[in-house]
């Protein structure tokens, strides 16, 4: 059986969500801010691109295994037996505007499987067959305690240039807090060097539901994973081209882990910047992704790359079974909402695109 190794904890269903003071009028004024910062990117580049993620890489199709031989507290919502979901696939870059590869920003992996029986969570989509996993690299949100971190992060960012992030966030933040989310952000997204796409390691950075428990997955390179050909990052489209030469040859594989609650203080619900640390909560492997080899300059590929990325991508695009948890999470459900309403989107699939 894929379990655990002697000694390490068993899951703890006792988890538990804590709302914020007024925090639906707070995540309302936030989802009203990023459609806000839609409107003034759409009209300097004639096009409204989404609230995050706004660049495209690549959508793909892809088959989503679970695997066989899972331990009983895993064994929910999608997981709960062993099957194969037909899925898409959208790489992207994390900033809300079109900017070059080399720029140091997180990077982004949504998944959406098909033919997932259960009513679903968004009013309108409850009879959708669709369930959606969003995971980045060198996440702010890994960075940040909260939404209300998250926000003025945001704000501060956007103010001016990096050169003087550091002094808006120390005025927004306070000297203590303003030079830890500095250092996290310097370790984690400063100093990361992305050379492909294929090789990056992504956090659901927030928990999710797994039937009663409470988890966070990861999605990473499977072992044998060929390491990233040296393109140039002064190359505005560096990544898309190494993904394309990797796909021409060879299927991408990427293993799906889950980590599981222990308690509040080890695995938070609540506080995004406490990382769920392995030692703490192993990483159980669940899935396995597979993308097939393709030539994305191919005319076809190219139209069903298109077609992914006119989809709405949410994490409460999902069952109860995989309900987000958290202020973050909780914040996205308003903000994805209001912000794929201003963009249009074609509706949730029922079938892999042609």
């Amino acid at each position: 059986m894929n379990a655990h190794p002697k000694g390490w904890p068993f899951p703890n269903p006792d988890w538990q969500e804590t709302a914020l003071p007024n925090e639906q009028e707070l995540f309302e004024a936030f989802a009203r801010e990023i459609v806000g910062h839609q409107k003034e990117d759409a009209s300097k580049d004639g096009r409204p691109f989404r609230g995050f993620h706004a660049k495209t890489h690549a959508g793909l199709i892809a088959e989503f295994q679970v695997l066989g031989d899972l331990p009983d507290y895993a064994r929910h919502g999608v997981f709960a037996v062993p099957q194969t979901f037909p899925a898409v696939v959208r790489f992207s870059n994390g900033d809300s505007r079109i900017k070059r590869d080399g720029r140091h920003e997180p990077r982004g992996i949504a998944i959406k499987l098909i033919g997932v029986k259960g009513r679903k969570l968004l009013p309108g989509q409850q009879d959708a067959v669709t369930q959606d996993f969003l995971a980045t690299s060198h996440s702010v949100t890994s960075t940040v305690r909260d939404i209300r971190q998250f926000i003025a992060f945001g704000r501060a960012e956007r103010e001016g240039s990096m050169i003087g992030l550091l002094p808006r966030l120390l005025r927004a933040f306070g000297w203590k807090e303003g030079w830890r989310i500095t250092g996290a952000l310097i370790r984690n997204v400063l100093l990361s060097k992305v050379r492909s796409m294929a090789t990056e390691e992504y956090s659901g950075t927030a928990p999710i539901k797994c039937g009663p428990y409470a988890m966070k997955f990861t999605v990473r390179p499977a072992e044998g994973t060929p390491a990233a050909k040296n393109y140039s990052s002064a190359d505005d489209d560096f990544l898309r081209k190494e993904l394309a030469d990797r796909l021409r040859t060879t299927d991408l594989v990427m293993d799906f882990l889950a980590q599981f609650y222990v308690d509040r203080t080890r695995t938070p619900i609540e506080d995004t910047s406490v990382p769920w640390e392995v030692a703490d909560a192993p990483l159980l492997k669940v899935a396995q992704l597979r993308i097939p080899r393709c030539d994305l300059d191919d005319q076809r590929i190219r139209a069903r790359s298109a077609a992914i990325d006119r989809l709405s991508f949410s994490p409460w695009h999902a069952t109860d079974d995989h309900r987000p948890l958290g202020n973050v999470m909780r914040a996205r459900r308003v903000a994805y909402e209001m912000s794929a309403a201003f963009r249009t989107h074609d509706p949730e699939p029922t079938s892999l695109p042609l």
